[in-house]
């Protein structure tokens, strides 16, 4: 039973009070927010409340564009049972942050923020709470269409009925993301050709991710997997366009990952339709680049001085020298970029997300620039802190100058750019 630990005064009119626990919203128990959210769009219903000691039933009686604003503690985690091959967490070097080491594979999470999960751990009661409640979009990772192929790589018997669960999600109306985390001589090949098939016969299933695996350091003790080759990832990139123009486009696409490993182009912006899958790096790029020339041709007759320098993963470092050029003509400035190499995960993680503070501080020090650019996916969410819990202030006082965050879209970095060396000037 939930608790309500903050109300609107609306919902204190209608009768509710902090300390209430909700047993029942609309004669269903209630579970978590999610429950509260779905009745927030009814004009009639009950809510059953734990009180006192003594159970009471509260009628709720408004506009289906009323929102009771309920606020409820925190809802558990459900923690994931899987023993994946490819793990991130089991791959992370000791002495983080104990957030870092929990492993959720938690269906609502799945809906709330888009978090992938593989649906080990949705019994009846859960997957009816989907359908009732239409949980829609879901994000779910499926790894390989073949139930014995996915139970290799997830380690868990409960993956046998997911293309099961999948089929009677979509039946009822739940559409459904994808993705395959690509394991070389495990689910590559034919058995990438067969998955992305599969699930295009699943109703619901809207887009199929394909992203490469990735490998950190500490893989002592794991199982021996290795990272995608170049010949590999032109062979997933051939397939998978194929593939998306033999349904029509819009349905599956490699991660721009892919396209670095594979020295290939990346593609442009239509063919990646509404970008489903930006969040999983699918046309993450291509996004960046098209915001970053519409922010430069709103801007009109600057002249700046000054030197500022970008700092990121190795694999988007050839991409950024490419498009600073456009900012340095546009702006005046003289722009830097240093692809930080990750002694902290491994030489083999390159993507910019990864990057933490203690390798940038190593590698930008000494530079002569009046400004260091981190991108925001560097950071923990809503804070100023690395991975490595290295902040943002740290580097600054390191350093010796000053750094500024800026979102990853592109846009961003041309706005504050401007901004910075506009009040500098």
């Amino acid at each position: 039973m939930p608790k309500i630990i903050n109300l609107s005064k609306f919902a204190r009119r209608k009768g509710l009070k902090i300390g209430d626990d909700i047993v029942k919203i609309g004669g269903y128990p209630c579970v978590d927010i999610l429950d509260v959210l779905y009745f927030d769009n009814e004009a009639k219903f009950d809510v059953l409340v734990y009180r006192d000691g003594k159970l009471k039933t509260i009628k709720i009686r408004k506009k289906e564009s009323k929102p009771l604003g309920i606020e409820l503690e925190e809802m558990d985690t459900i923690r994931c049972k899987n023993k994946c091959v490819f793990c991130f967490v089991d791959q992370l070097p000791k002495g983080l942050r104990d957030t870092l080491y929990v492993k959720d594979d938690d269906y609502r999470l799945s809906f709330i923020s888009g978090c992938y999960v593989t649906m080990t751990n949705v019994g009846e009661e859960e997957i009816e709470r989907i359908i009732r409640l239409k949980l829609s979009p879901m994000y779910i990772s499926v790894h390989a269409f073949d139930d014995e192929k996915r139970l290799s790589l997830v380690k868990n018997p409960n993956t046998k009925n997911l293309i099961n669960v999948m089929r009677r999600l979509g039946a009822n109306g739940i559409k459904m993301h994808t993705q395959l985390v690509i394991v070389p001589e495990m689910n590559d090949g034919e058995a990438l050709i067969e998955s992305i098939e599969g699930l295009h016969g699943v109703e619901g299933v809207e887009s199929v991710a394909v992203v490469p695996v990735g490998i950190t350091g500490h893989r002592d003790g794991l199982t021996s997997i290795r990272p995608v080759s170049k010949d590999e990832a032109i062979n997933a990139i051939e397939h998978v366009e194929w593939l998306n123009n033999k349904f029509g486009g819009n349905f599956c696409w490699c991660s721009d990952e892919y396209y670095l490993i594979a020295d290939r182009p990346l593609k442009d912006a239509q063919y990646y339709g509404s970008f489903d899958q930006i969040e999983n790096g699918v046309g993450l790029i291509t996004d960046f680049i098209s915001n970053l020339d519409y922010s430069l041709d709103e801007v009109e007759g600057v002249a700046l001085k000054g030197h500022a320098t970008l700092i990121t993963g190795k694999s988007f470092a050839p991409v950024l020298e490419k498009e600073k050029k456009k900012i340095e003509a546009k702006l005046g400035l003289d722009l830097s970029v240093l692809p930080v190499s990750n002694a902290f995960f491994g030489e083999s993680v390159t993507v910019a997300g990864l990057v933490v503070g203690r390798d940038i501080i190593a590698e930008a020090k000494g530079s002569d620039t009046d400004l260091y650019i981190v991108p925001d996916n560097m950071l923990r969410e809503f804070t100023s802190t690395f991975l490595d819990d290295t902040t943002v202030e740290e580097i600054e006082k390191e350093l010796e100058k000053p750094v500024l965050v800026v979102a990853h879209n592109g846009s961003d970095l041309v706005i504050k750019l401007e901004e910075f060396f506009k009040v500098k000037k």
